[in-house]
């Protein structure tokens, strides 16, 4: 017999033993302001989400880093791990070397 479609609890999000929702949406920021939404389990190593992001944008993941609340964030790393929370977002931002001073010494 069939169940009818409203019941069984379907519109629920699951959680873990925390009382934390497996799943959870996070956003990551271009430095250009174009932002991606993407919903993951709190368990998957960012490096995927990062290489997702990469792919998408057709990005070289070599030349980009993720900063959240102003530090990088380490691709070994898990949503638990980094306690983000639902809504959470990431910045993208293109690697920069150098970038400073050099003054020219005083020839004769």
């Amino acid at each position: 017999m069939s169940q009818p479609s409203g019941s069984g609890g379907g519109g629920r999000a699951k959680s873990n033993a925390d009382g934390q929702p497996e799943t959870i949406k996070v956003s990551v920021k271009s430095q250009d302001g174009s932002t991606v939404v993407y919903k993951i389990v709190r368990n998957l190593k960012l490096s995927k989400l990062m290489h997702a992001y990469c792919r998408k944008k057709q990005l070289d993941f070599r030349t980009v880093r993720f900063i959240h609340e102003g530090h990088r964030v380490p691709g070994k790393y898990t949503a638990d791990k980094l306690k983000l929370e639902d809504g959470a977002e990431i910045c993208c931002m293109f690697h920069q070397m150098g970038a400073g001073f050099y003054f020219m010494p005083k020839t004769a």
